[in-house]
């Protein structure tokens, strides 16, 4: 039965992924726009919109009008959603000559000896790939016979953990991690580069981010997203932390544990760059993005966690994966400021958060209204405002 669910999921997934490409064709290739056009259509409706908040609605990804759109793909594992999110940038070079947003190429810090695919999704699209892998680099350069440098540079604990150690500890795997070995990744990362990032999409990354990756463009970092297994509409109503916070499976069995949900959905979340200590407890705590229409398991069907997860990659993370390859992310705007956006509790009842806030073209799409949940309607919205 397990089979017949993911192959129905599958098939959900791929019509959901044509409709997307259907409004990319018709903006890069039967209107045959160039990306400054669409920000400045995006722009004239922010200026209108901004007046209402009392602050100003920037891009979230910045472009410059005689660059390409540079995306780099961030990941340390099997890169199965970094491998169809090249393969969407493919798709589009289908169907136009003008392609919105180019894959710059393929970040790892893992290496094929290790269990990361990362080569050999380079190989098969023609991507370049920058990688440094971390366990290496530390035996070269911090202690050559440690056995699991992995385990010896973690940083985050839960406060009650009784493995936490002495700050001083996390300060040195802090400088450790963040400081020396992505600043050696980020002399790679410039070195094989071309061009500027725009983009940083993480698709598996296991460390942080921080600015030291970019240190060649500090002035313009990139815009960086992430995919998370569960809903992050979901808050604490009085912490307003966020309630299903972590990593793969783990996640959706705290949303399975609650016993409140029907339906499973993934994230799409914005990432900080985490420069410094005090920010470690801050993950998972960016702008939502995007959400998608979920997974609901039927009556009759038990399902783990870990079925739960598959099935959601499929529908969740390939929809948001397509979203930088068409070019669509580029109608995603900020505000300047935290406004209020509206959250839930567990209940479904309203919890008032001060973020900044996503707009999608001519619309607020914040917090429990975020892009996505109702994708026909929402493409619709979309196709609407770009040819009224």
């Amino acid at each position: 039965m397990m089979e017949e669910f993911l192959a129905e999921t599958k098939l959900k997934s791929e019509e959901r992924i044509k409709k997307i490409h259907h409004l990319s064709k018709k903006i890069w290739e039967n209107r045959a726009w160039a990306p400054i056009e669409l920000r400045n259509k995006c722009l004239d409706i922010w200026d209108e919109m901004s007046g209402d908040l009392n602050c100003s609605i920037v891009p979230l990804i910045s472009l410059e009008e005689n660059q390409p759109i540079s995306n780099l793909i961030f990941g340390s594992g099997s890169f199965s959603t970094g491998e169809f999110q090249a393969k969407q940038y493919e798709k589009v070079k289908s169907y136009t000559l003008n392609s919105p947003i180019v894959l710059q190429g393929i970040v790892s810090n893992k290496s094929k000896d290790r269990s990361c695919n990362a080569s050999e999704v380079c190989d098969k699209y023609k991507v370049p790939l920058i990688e440094l892998d971390f366990i290496d680099w530390y035996h070269e350069f911090i202690d050559k016979s440690e056995q699991n440098p992995i385990r010896a540079t973690r940083y985050w604990y839960t406060t009650h953990d009784d493995n936490n150690p002495p700050i001083s500890e996390i300060h040195n795997r802090f400088k450790i991690r963040q400081d020396q070995f992505h600043k050696s990744l980020g002399e790679l990362i410039a070195k094989q580069t071309t061009v500027p990032t725009n983009l940083v999409s993480a698709r598996g990354y296991n460390f942080q981010f921080c600015s030291n990756l970019f240190l060649n463009q500090k002035n313009k970092l990139p815009h960086i997203n992430d995919t998370h297994p569960a809903d992050l509409t979901f808050v604490d109503r009085d912490s307003h932390e966020k309630k299903y916070a972590g990593w793969q499976s783990g996640a959706i069995q705290l949303m399975m544990d609650s016993k409140v949900h029907q339906t499973y959905r993934g994230s799409l979340i914005e990432v900080d760059y985490m420069d410094s200590i005090e920010q470690i407890n801050t993950l998972d705590e960016g702008s939502l993005l995007a959400l998608s229409e979920g997974v609901t398991p039927k009556s009759n069907q038990p399902m783990t966690a870990k079925h739960i997860q598959d099935a959601m990659k499929v529908l969740d993370d390939y929809f948001y994966c397509t979203l930088e390859p068409t070019g669509l992310l580029l109608l995603w705007g900020i505000t300047e400021k935290p406004v209020p956006v509206v959250y839930q509790d567990i209940h479904g009842k309203p919890v008032i958060i001060k973020q900044r806030a996503i707009v999608v073209g001519n619309k607020f799409r914040s917090g429990i209204h975020a892009w996505g949940q109702n994708l026909e309607n929402d493409l619709k919205e979309m196709n609407d405002f770009l040819f009224p």
